[in-house]
């Protein structure tokens, strides 16, 4: 992103964030079935295209096994495998999730620990005394989740808008800024990934915008930015 210039990167964030602000104020808190959405979301997500997570997740959530206590973890986890092995439709292809066994196993162990900790996933997420508490035990407890999934799916279940999603996009733009000097493009480290979400909090109160709100703009942004050098590059 060296290419385009901070201001127009940052101008472009500052004209957008109003917006997404706009949009969150008047957005529902989402019930218990679109909460494991979310977080299925965030564990499916990993190493695979955003598109084809949704999919795999609308088809798990279609049969709501999240919402059924009856299952143990082992018998969970081949219900999940099940699920996620079967040809899922992305934009009017029918394409095959790339790690059914491993994510299944991941949710179904979520799922597990949720269950021990609350009685139900709204449940455990009020439990918490804050969103940095909240966050901290999903990434202990919770397989396949990161920092940056933990701080994804407390954005989109509502629960707080002062964690920060450190993506690749992100991470790009606050390079081009001057304000990341690392080589990675994701951060799983809590303690790093805590360093740097300092630094874009700082950051977004020269905006007056929530961490978490000014991330989805820059991730918009970011996203459109390099639309644009992949045609201009043709």
């Amino acid at each position: 992103m060296s290419t385009y210039a901070p201001q127009a990167l940052s101008s472009a964030v500052a004209a957008i964030w109003p917006d997404i602000q706009s949009h969150v104020a008047t957005a529902a808190l989402p019930n218990e079935q679109h909460l494991w959405w979310e977080l299925s979301v965030c564990i499916l997500s990993s190493q695979v295209p955003y598109d084809l997570a949704v999919a795999a997740a609308d088809a798990v959530n279609a049969e709501s096994p999240f919402l059924e206590n009856k299952w143990d973890q082992d018998l969970l986890s081949l219900r999940f495998a099940d699920l996620l092995s079967k040809p899922v439709s992305v934009n009017g292809r029918y394409r095959v999730y790339r790690f059914p066994v491993v994510r299944a196993q991941q949710l179904a162990a979520t799922h597990t620990a949720v269950s021990k900790k609350a009685c139900s996933l709204r449940a455990l997420i009020n439990g918490f005394h804050n969103a940095k508490e909240a966050r901290a035990w999903f990434v202990g407890y919770a397989p396949g989740i990161g920092p940056k999934q933990a701080s994804m799916f407390l954005r989109n279940a509502g629960v707080s808008y002062d964690l920060a999603i450190l993506d690749r996009h992100v991470l790009n733009y606050m390079s081009a800024l001057g304000i990341y000097n690392g080589d990675a493009h994701s951060i799983s480290g809590l303690t790093q990934y805590c360093k740097y979400e300092a630094v874009l909090r700082d950051h977004a109160q020269g905006f007056d915008c929530p961490v978490g709100l000014l991330d989805w703009a820059i991730w918009i942004v970011m996203r459109v930015a390099n639309r644009k050098m992949e045609l201009e590059a043709l």
